[in-house]
């Protein structure tokens, strides 16, 4: 028995250090490049694809895509576009192309560079490349032209998925057209008119009522002053441009509070829009 444990042990030992393992070979180097991609440690993996592109692949477009995708997932958005426009300069006509325009565009929007990221797609035809230049037009709140590019998109036979995707975006398209916004115009006319009444219409109730108390007494004290003393009154004159400031105040107010209302209804909207899409 120890003879054949002894045997035993020798084989495989021999047959270990038959066949070791060459962990600097391409191909090993680009299975733990994988290895690291599928697992989320891209920035690792960046490191081994770029050792792997040492040996001179064929594959070396598929390899630089990757390095780009994996930039972007690690926030390097910049480095992420200079990847993929380095594979189209190099290879413009390669079966990668299609795809790589749809992913600098994709990081355009990651970037919060939606103009740029519309220029960049253009005039294109691909359905799904169109579909980005709406969402796009959506984040910029030109829901118009969104809504028109969707319902174009919508009459066109569609993938499935992209179809369904493209009903959603319709929707969003519509519900950012219709929020419920306040009109600056009638706010500033509202308080011309009876001063306060603009935040009312803005439901700042505080404001308004602290808006007609000031303007009211202001406005009293002065008339009393002209009353009591004719035009030529102190009084009358320090309360009379106090009220008057207060109330050019009020009308400005009123309009500004409308804008700022809007532009937080349409912050929280674009905040859900962005989630709703998924980066």
């Amino acid at each position: 028995m120890m003879i054949c444990f002894v045997m035993l042990f020798l084989i495989l030992t021999l047959g270990v250090n038959a066949n070791p393992i060459d962990y600097n070979h391409p191909q090993n180097i680009r299975k733990f490049a994988d290895h690291l991609y599928d697992q989320g440690d891209y920035l690792s993996a960046i490191g081994e694809y770029q050792r792997y592109l040492f040996s001179s692949p064929k594959d070396k477009n598929q390899i630089l895509y990757r390095i780009g995708l994996s930039y972007r997932a690690t926030g390097q958005i910049s480095k992420a576009i200079d990847t993929f426009n380095w594979i189209l300069k190099k290879q413009p006509s390669s079966q990668l192309a299609k795809t790589i325009y749809y992913q600098i565009a994709h990081s355009h929007f990651l970037a919060n560079e939606y103009e740029k990221a519309i220029d960049f797609l253009g005039q294109t035809t691909d359905p799904l490349a169109r579909q980005l230049t709406g969402i796009n037009l959506l984040m910029l709140k030109r829901w118009n032209s969104a809504l028109e590019l969707f319902n174009q998109l919508d009459l066109e036979n569609l993938p499935t998925d992209i179809g369904k995707s493209n009903a959603n975006y319709q929707e969003l398209a519509v519900r950012g057209k219709h929020l419920p916004r306040k009109s600056p115009i009638l706010a500033g006319c509202l308080s011309t008119v009876i001063p306060g009444t603009g935040k009312i219409y803005n439901e700042r109730l505080a404001d308004a009522v602290n808006a007609m108390i000031t303007i009211g007494l202001s406005s009293w004290l002065a008339y009393d002053g002209f009353n009591k003393n004719g035009p030529n009154s102190v009084k009358g004159w320090t309360f009379g441009v106090v009220a008057c400031s207060f109330y050019l105040g009020n009308i400005y107010g009123a309009v500004i509070a409308s804008q700022t209302h809007n532009q937080q209804i349409e912050s929280k909207f674009l905040e859900q829009l962005r989630w709703d899409i998924g980066q």
